[in-house]
C-alpha cells in the first residue's frame, strides 16, 4: 500500500502525472517519495475525494443541534440588555437576523427559548401588555 499525506494511493493514479518521484524506476518500493504535482491538469483525468462517512456527518449534525439552543439564549438575551423592553415579534425578528450568520433558526425554537428564559427568570412579560418582554 503506498499513501500521499495519509491518503491511500490506488495504483491508476500512481501511475499518472498527479504525482512526481525523485527517482523513476519501473517499479515502486515502500521506500519511495512522492509529492504532489501542482502543475498536473488533465480534462480526461477526474480523482476522486471521499466524502465522510454518514456516521460522522450524523455526529457533527447532532453536536451542532446541541448548540443551538445556548446560541439562541445567549442572542435573546443579548438582544433584551440591549433594548430592555420589546415586543414579541421584534425580538424573534431581531434573534433570526443575529443568527442568520451562523444558521437559520426557526421561529419555534425561538419562542421555546423564550418560554425557558422566563421560567429561569432571565425574562418576563409585562404585567399590562404579554406582548411586551423585560
Amino acid at each position: 500500500m503506498l499513501f500521499l499525506f495519509g491518503f491511500f494511493i490506488p495504483f491508476h493514479v500512481r501511475s499518472t502525472r498527479f504525482s512526481t518521484r525523485s527517482q523513476a524506476p519501473k517499479t515502486i518500493s515502500p521506500t519511495d517519495v512522492f509529492e504532489f504535482n501542482s502543475k498536473f491538469t488533465d480534462k480526461m483525468r477526474r480523482i476522486k475525494i471521499p466524502f465522510p462517512a454518514v456516521d460522522e456527518k450524523k455526529k457533527i449534525i447532532e453536536d451542532l443541534d446541541k448548540d443551538r439552543p445556548y446560541a439562541i439564549d445567549a442572542s435573546i438575551v443579548r438582544i433584551m440588555k440591549r433594548h430592555k423592553v420589546l415586543a414579541h415579534q421584534q425580538l424573534a425578528v431581531e434573534c433570526v437576523q443575529k443568527l442568520g450568520r451562523m444558521f437559520k433558526p426557526d421561529v419555534k425554537a425561538i419562542e421555546k427559548r423564550i418560554k425557558d428564559l422566563i421560567s429561569r427568570e432571565y425574562l418576563e412579560r409585562d404585567k399590562d401588555n404579554p406582548n411586551l418582554y423585560k
